[in-house]
């Protein structure tokens, strides 16, 4: 489960990142403040971009230390720049570095605790598979789409990132 999670969570988070810095260049070049992008939305009831971003690094290192049985730091939510959701994002791909493949060995019969569903689990595979992963990848695509609705020159390519090509 190593790969399924840390792997994965450190490569879009590092894409993550890239993306966001890519809207603070745009906005420095364009002449406005960065900031307003935090409050985009895609709809009245759903989440703006600093809670997306906020949401999916919560649902990285939680889904990690809770996999490893350790704990994981507590963020207080309190993001008001475009630079502090950058360096929350930093903060999670450097807290997810201290995990090695070695940290998730028997996880498969462990069962995880569902926060949002009290004296509830599931399997550990059911979790990443299931919840943890989708949930990651639905707020950092969401936060791509604002910036993206936001007029940030964006493609599919900074969503990916580099591909690990070989070849034939």
């Amino acid at each position: 489960m190593y790969f399924e999670t840390i792997q994965q969570f450190q490569k879009v988070l590092g894409n993550l990142e890239a993306i966001l810095v890519k809207a603070k260049h745009h906005a420095d070049r364009r002449g406005f403040d960065a900031n307003n992008f935090l409050g985009m939305r895609l709809t009245p009831d759903m989440f703006p971009l600093v809670r997306q971003i906020q949401i999916a690094t919560d649902t990285a290192k939680a889904t990690a230390a809770g996999l490893a049985g350790k704990e994981a730091p507590l963020y207080e939510d309190n993001e008001t720049t475009l630079t502090q959701l950058i360096e929350r994002v930093r903060s999670t791909r450097a807290f997810l570095q201290g995990f090695k493949a070695n940290d998730f060995a028997g996880v498969e019969a462990r069962k995880v605790k569902v926060p949002s569903t009290p004296g509830k689990a599931m399997r550990a595979p059911d979790y990443v598979m299931q919840r943890a992963v989708p949930n990651f990848y639905f707020h950092v695509t969401t936060a791509y789409a604002l910036l993206r609705q936001g007029g940030v020159d964006l493609g599919k390519k900074d969503f990916l990132g580099d591909l690990p090509m070989i070849d034939l």
